[in-house]
C-alpha cells in the first residue's frame, strides 16, 4: 500500500455517490506497501479501504475481487468488496480502476510469539483448503521466470557480488523445481503487515493482489520468512514448528512438500530480494510511501542457502 494518486474529500464524496455509503468524514493515506494507492475512508458509521490500482489493468482485477468475495462468503476473515448502486465492484476513479472493501478491525502483530505463528499457520491452511473450491485460476506473475527476467533488467545496477549471488540462486532454483507438488490458490504476500489481528476474530488476511495458483508450500515459505524469524533473519525453529502444527490442522502436508520446504524458503527470499531491488531502482514518486530494504532479504537468502535441518 502507498499513495501515488492524490485525492481530496470533495472529489471523493462525488465519486462515493455511486455507493450506498454514508457521507465521508475523514480520508487518510496509507503508507505501507509499494504497489497501489490506498486510503482509509471513514463515515459516521463505518470504515472502508479504498484502493486505486496503479499497475493492474481492469481486466486483471476480477480474479482478486472474486476470490475475496468467495472467501468472505465462506466465513474466511478478509475484506469484502463493496458493490456500487449499479452492482459493480470495480469503478474508475481519477481514470484508474478503484475498489472499496470493508475495513477489518484489529491491528498488525508487532511482537510475534509462537502462538501467533500457530494462528497464522492455521489460517493459511484454511485459505489453501478453501482455495481448492475456487474455480478461477491465475498464473503466478512473480514466478521463477519473472525473477530471471527482472534480474536481467536490474543486472547493470547491481554489484558483482549481488550478480553472482542471484545468478547462482536462479540456476539452483530452476534446476531443482518440482512439478509433483500440490498446487492451489496462494496469498503470495503474507507478511505481518498484510495480517490484521483481532482478539475476538483472530487473524484476517488483506492485500490479495499477488494471489494466484502456485505450489502451496511456496506460500508457507513466504510466511515463514517473515513470521518465524529472529532479529537477524535466521529461522526461529520453535515458531516454525508452531506454524506447521497450525497449518496441518487444516491441511496435512505431504512428505515431498516438507522435503521441498528448504528450497521454497530460498525461492521466497530471492523473490522479495529481487522485487525490493526493483522498487529501489524504479525511483518511486509516491506522496506517502514506505521503502523496504532489499538487504534484509539478501541476508535471509544467504542464511537459507545453508538451512537444511528444519525439523
Amino acid at each position: 500500500m502507498a499513495v501515488y494518486t492524490s485525492l481530496n474529500v470533495s472529489d471523493l464524496n462525488i465519486w462515493l455517490n455511486n455507493f450506498d455509503i454514508e457521507p465521508l468524514e475523514d480520508l487518510k493515506g496509507i503508507s505501507a506497501g509499494v504497489t497501489n494507492t490506498n486510503y482509509l475512508i471513514s463515515t459516521n458509521q463505518s470504515k472502508y479501504i479504498l484502493t486505486i490500482f496503479e499497475h493492474h489493468t481492469i481486466e486483471e482485477l476480477p480474479f482478486y475481487i472474486n476470490l475475496m468475495t468467495f472467501l468472505e462468503e465462506q466465513g474466511f476473515r478478509c475484506p469484502k468488496p463493496i458493490l456500487s448502486k449499479g452492482g459493480e465492484s470495480l469503478n474508475f476513479l481519477m481514470d484508474k480502476p478503484a475498489l472499496i472493501v470493508s475495513f477489518l478491525d484489529g491491528e498488525e502483530v508487532k511482537n510475534i510469539n509462537k502462538e501467533d505463528c500457530y494462528r497464522i499457520g492455521n489460517r493459511l491452511g484454511r485459505l489453501h483448503s478453501l482455495g481448492m473450491k475456487f474455480k478461477e485460476k491465475r498464473e503466478n506473475s512473480r514466478d521463477l521466470l519473472w525473477i530471471k527476467n527482472k534480474y536481467q533488467e536490474l543486472k547493470d545496477t547491481l554489484s558483482e557480488g549481488n550478480q553472482k549471488l542471484i545468478e547462482d540462486e536462479i540456476s539452483f532454483l530452476i534446476s531443482s523445481y518440482q512439478t509433483d507438488l500440490p498446487t492451489g490458490i496462494i496469498h503470495g504476500d503474507l507478511f505481518r503487515d498484510n495480517v490484521i489481528y483481532s482478539q475476538k476474530d483472530g487473524p484476517g488476511f488483506i492485500d490479495f493482489y499477488y494471489a494466484c495458483n502456485e505450489i502451496l508450500v511456496y506460500d508457507i515459505a513466504i510466511s515463514i520468512n517473515d513470521w518465524c524469524i529472529n532479529l537477524d533473519g535466521t529461522i526461529d525453529k520453535e515458531k516454525l514448528d508452531m506454524l506447521i502444527v497450525g497449518y496441518e490442522e487444516e491441511r496435512p502436508l505431504r512428505s515431498n512438500e516438507l522435503d521441498y520446504l528448504p528450497k521454497a524458503l530460498r525461492w521466497a527470499a530471492l523473490r522479495f530480494f529481487i522485487s525490493r531491488l526493483e522498487h529501489v531502482n524504479s525511483n518511486p514518486s509516491a506522496e506517502i510511501l514506505s521503502i523496504k530494504n532489499p538487504d534484509q532479504f539478501k541476508d535471509i537468502l544467504i542464511d537459507r542457502q545453508s538451512t537444511k535441518d528444519l525439523f
